[in-house]
């Protein structure tokens, strides 16, 4: 039987506003956790450098990437962060300031486009055969902002024809190394076979953390050994490679 993680010490709703931002954390709070009702943050610069984001309709998908990327305006500046945006359904159409957008597609074709550029500027950070392992340490042989490549309903991008994201295949062993970042949210319904597809399955690999907001258990188990289960908007189980699976609760962030 699945284990259900309802806790009524968790608020419903909980505003954006109402998040604690302590300074000295690390990564983008995003919500708070049921075991100490403290703040939890996602930190993909020093930790795991993606996300991947599960739950059935109203469950809450588009709302964590609207927080997380305000959080992450919040505390990075346009040079230090910059924004793809795939959102073929429009949810996330101005969530990102322009001086933030790397680009926007709500379609196949500007979404090829787009991630074509963002592959061919990030394969040239890829790092060289004569660097030190102090360079490697620091990344210092290339400057500029972390690319955020952020995808709502990826479910819609992948098609018969083909998914305009395996052109990124190649970079995610290095994503550290060059500063990319992929978020990524699919419907529950059919995420058991979805994870079998090239990007997911090789995110999947890398042990990239996830978000499994309220779905149907029957889809088998997906990240980490958890499996989704019924909760309220905006409330899922974290699963992350260094820590026992957590539920929180996600900061609400009006369109």
């Amino acid at each position: 039987m699945a284990k259900s993680y309802h806790s009524r010490a968790v608020p419903d709703r909980l505003a954006a506003n109402a998040r604690t931002s302590a300074a000295l954390e690390t990564g983008v709070p995003i919500g708070v956790a049921e075991r100490d009702l403290c703040p939890v943050y996602l930190d993909l610069e020093t930790g795991d450098s993606h996300l991947l984001v599960f739950g059935d309709g109203e469950s809450g998908k588009t709302n964590l990437l609207r927080t997380f990327l305000r959080g992450l305006m919040a505390r990075h500046s346009p040079d230090q962060a910059q924004v793809l945006v795939l959102d073929y359904r429009r949810t996330l159409l101005g969530a990102v300031p322009a001086d933030y957008l790397l680009g926007y597609a709500g379609a196949e074709p500007a979404a090829l486009q787009q991630v074509a550029e963002a592959v061919q500027a990030l394969g040239r950070r890829l790092p060289r055969a004569d660097l030190s392992v102090e360079q490697l340490r620091s990344r210092s042989w290339w400057q500029g902002p972390d690319a955020y490549i952020v995808v709502d309903d990826y479910d819609l991008v992948v098609t018969p024809t083909g998914d305009p994201l395996a052109q990124l295949l190649p970079l995610l062993p290095q994503a550290r190394d060059i500063g990319l970042h992929l978020l990524i949210s699919h419907r529950a319904g059919g995420a058991g076979r979805a994870l079998y597809q090239p990007l997911l399955l090789r995110l999947k690999e890398l042990g990239s953390p996830g978000l499994l907001l309220s779905g149907d258990p029957l889809e088998g188990v997906l990240l980490g050994g958890q499996r989704a289960t019924p909760q309220p908007p905006g409330r899922g189980v974290l699963v992350r490679r260094r820590d026992r699976p957590t539920l929180v609760q996600v900061a609400l962030s009006d369109p």
